[in-house]
């Protein structure tokens, strides 16, 4: 049945009604807005000159001839520097996983043995969702939650490699908020406290590592962003930015604390541990100087937060270089474009993964395989594709 054939009135009506149980919300939600466009700074634009752009992208990159799928797992920088590779099986266990962790293993993943080596933990001890690796239902979150650990193993190696020294002021960013499920409450804090400790470290030779994620959506920003524009929050003919009190973002979330929190605002436990999942502080910046130019969620680590206008204000002159993504940081848009494939890539690893299929077949099955790859197309798919 089409919308034509509604009762348009009273659909209108219902939908109304609708609405306006919900109109309560938008109320507290302009409040919120109007609270922080009190609040709102501008920025201005720090030189470079002394400040190297790094992010980390993984191109979610997949490769398929039924029933056979390989997942790609590629971390790439904004410099075309390949920090990560690996191609993993979908019906993978957690044991053959583990070889990633492994030195020596011909399958290790070196960021990732680096963080499994300093940590002293196995992947299967530092995330409960990788557990579910070959698990039905579950199998696809592991493979996502898998490529997450290798972006964040490659971040802690940017900041932690003793073989990498950064000879100037350096940001890096991670295409994401600071914050992940990825990592155990138990896990997490181990990585927090040994990033810091390799920023401290960095900064007695005097070189400052500000570190950094900027996500393109967030629940935050979603939440208010109806808000943020009936109230001109950012309609400001400059960058500016302002930082989302904790009960904004709390309310903007419908799950446990421990993505919010950060080890200053977590509670020691008697144990002495404190379980959090978090190391970043959310703001919202706009970095482009028109009134309607986007805004973006950017959260700062926790302990460099009294820098946030310095560190934004380096992050101005990259962002309004951004393209095709205007006023979004280009060192990201960089990092994606060389760690994404492109179709005919993509085509030529699938003909990779079908040779080796055939390397195992007769000669009569490997013709049936390769006729069915090249002449099975249907006359449906044909049609379509030239419509």
């Amino acid at each position: 049945m089409s919308l034509a054939n509604l009762d348009r009135e009273e659909l209108r009506k219902r939908v109304l009604e609708a609405y306006n149980a919900d109109e309560p919300y938008l109320q507290k939600f302009r409040e919120y807005a109007r609270r922080l466009k009190n609040r709102i700074r501008p920025l201005r634009a720090y030189s470079v000159n002394a400040v190297s752009f790094v992010s980390a992208d993984g191109g979610d990159n997949r490769i398929s001839f039924n029933p056979a799928t390989v997942e790609l797992v590629r971390v790439v920088d904004s410099r075309g520097n390949e920090h990560a590779l690996d191609a993993v099986s979908s019906t993978i266990s957690i044991e053959e996983l583990e070889e990633r962790a492994i030195r020596g293993s011909k399958h290790v993943v070196t960021p990732i043995e680096r963080l499994a080596q300093d940590t002293g933990k196995k992947i299967r001890e530092m995330s409960y969702l990788i557990r579910g690796l070959g698990t039905p239902g579950k199998s696809i979150g592991a493979m996502r939650c898998y490529r997450d650990m290798v972006e964040w193993a490659v971040l802690y190696d940017l900041v932690a490699n003793p073989n990498l020294q950064w000879g100037s002021d350096t940001i890096l960013v991670r295409d994401g908020l600071l914050r992940t499920k990825s990592f155990s409450r138990e896990m997490f804090p181990m990585l927090d406290k040994r990033i810091r400790a390799s920023v401290a470290s960095h900064a007695k030779r005097n070189v400052q590592i500000s570190i950094v994620g900027v996500a393109k959506q967030s629940a935050v920003l979603g939440r208010l962003a109806v808000a943020l524009e009936l109230e001109g929050t950012f309609h400001k003919p400059y960058p500016c930015y302002v930082q989302v009190d904790d009960d904004i973002e709390a309310d903007c979330y419908n799950f446990d604390r421990t993505w919010l929190d950060t080890y200053e605002t977590t509670d020691q436990e008697d144990s002495g541990r404190r379980l959090y999942q978090s190391l970043g502080r959310l703001h919202l910046a706009k970095f482009g100087d028109r009134p309607m130019d986007p805004v973006w969620p950017v959260d700062i680590a926790e302990w460099q937060v009294s820098q946030a206008e310095r560190v934004l204000g380096q992050l101005t002159v990259d962002a309004q270089q951004g393209f095709p993504i205007p006023d979004y940081p280009m060192c990201i848009q960089r990092a994606h474009d060389f760690a994404k494939l492109s179709g005919l890539e993509i085509q030529d690893l699938q003909d990779m993964l079908l040779r080796g299929i055939c390397d195992k077949l007769s000669p009569e099955e490997t013709e049936r395989l390769l006729r069915m790859n090249h002449l099975g197309q249907t006359l449906a798919n044909l049609r379509y594709k030239e419509a």
